[in-house]
């Protein structure tokens, strides 16, 4: 029986550090270019051969990057949905759609080198049917009547207590075999699709937080909510899998993440869906990449770092980017994409695929 190591063993200290900007100089060799000039970037994947493949999430367009040609656009979304969650396998790429307003629509698919795409799921359907996260409860419990009453209207939404809810956001995709695994973002589940159709694999745990005063005003709230415990939905952005086959799936942390290092790393095992704390004290963790040998690569969104942290060794500042997206890892080179997350569509499109030769 193979021994199966975890990877990415749990380094609080370093990777906190990194959260609150004090983390050492970057190690990264200066990077190249790979496509730019794009619009909000936040997921990519690469071939065997090289061939980058990145989403323009909110333009709804996948953008191929052939060396030696010119990057072109492959696929245009007609509905105008949210286009991401690029993987590729099989001579195939998987990429998620969900709807931007109106009517929900969410739903997997592949396209094959021909151009045929072909529909594996619709994660909507199934979250409408299934709520894997309905009996997960979110928000500040213990609040007296007279306390909820006290916290602004516009400001109660994710605060008062409530259940998980029926919604789906599939945010990231990855294969292992005949089996597509879907980190969604708003199911706050991991889907696992085959030809037997999709399956909950897991549901990650809540994010918890003490309301301190300066979460406290952040949020609007009253002081009665101070020294209460705020469960956040965790909100997983990305999806991969290990040298050692297990997943490990970054979480965001929800409203709580944007301004606070709630971020985490789990591993999930794909025979039983147990789910295991990797690291914690991340800030907006987005991606995730890791090398054969067990590197693994971490993109935090609002620091502006992707983290390195080798097999066994400890977690350190790989590269300084902008807002970074997506990360990659294929045949010796890290890509990551510059998400141009802040461009309010005053400036031109700045959006990059950036790819990193790296020692392993």
């Amino acid at each position: 029986m193979r021994r199966r190591t975890p990877l990415i063993p749990v380094a609080l200290a370093a990777l906190a550090l990194v959260a609150t900007a004090l983390a050492p100089a970057a190690t990264a060799a200066a990077p190249d270019t790979v496509v730019d000039g794009l619009v909000s970037p936040l997921s990519v994947a690469v071939a065997d051969d090289g061939t980058v493949y990145v989403s323009q999430n909110f333009a709804g367009l996948i953008t191929q990057a052939t060396p030696g040609t010119d990057p072109e656009a492959i696929f245009a979304d007609e509905g105008q949905r949210e286009i991401g969650g690029l993987s590729y396998s099989s001579n195939a790429l998987t990429f998620t759609a969900t709807s931007q307003g109106g009517p929900a629509n969410a739903r997997v698919y592949t396209l094959d080198g021909e151009g045929n795409q072909t529909q594996i799921a619709n994660t909507w359907a199934y979250e409408k049917a299934h709520n894997p996260d309905g009996k997960q409860t979110y928000g500040i419990s213990g609040l007296s009547k007279s306390c909820t009453k006290s916290i602004p209207q516009a400001n109660r939404r994710g605060v008062v207590p409530y259940q998980g809810m029926k919604e789906s956001h599939p945010y990231s995709t990855t294969s292992a075999g005949e089996t597509t695994y879907v980190a969604d973002a708003a199911a706050n589940a991991v889907w696992a699709i085959s030809a037997s159709g999709t399956r909950t694999l897991a549901v990650l745990p809540p994010v918890k937080a003490t309301v301190t005063k300066k979460i406290r005003k952040a949020f609007g709230l009253p002081k009665c909510t101070q020294g209460k415990t705020f469960k956040g939905e965790p909100v997983p952005t990305d999806v991969e899998v290990g040298p050692d086959g297990n997943l490990y799936v970054t979480t965001l942390g929800g409203a709580l993440g944007e301004s606070l290092p709630v971020g985490s790393v789990y591993q999930v095992a794909p025979a039983t869906g147990k789910v295991t704390l990797m690291a914690g004290g991340l800030m907006s963790p987005i991606g995730i990449a890791i090398s054969p040998t067990g590197t693994t690569y971490i993109s935090l969104l609002f620091p502006g770092v992707v983290m390195q942290q080798p097999f066994g060794g400890d977690a350190t500042v790989f590269a300084e980017i902008p807002a970074p997206g997506d990360v990659d890892y294929s045949a010796g080179n890290v890509y990551v994409t510059q998400s141009d997350f802040m461009n309010d569509g005053s400036a031109p499109p700045a959006g990059a695929v950036l790819k990193f030769p790296t020692d392993g």
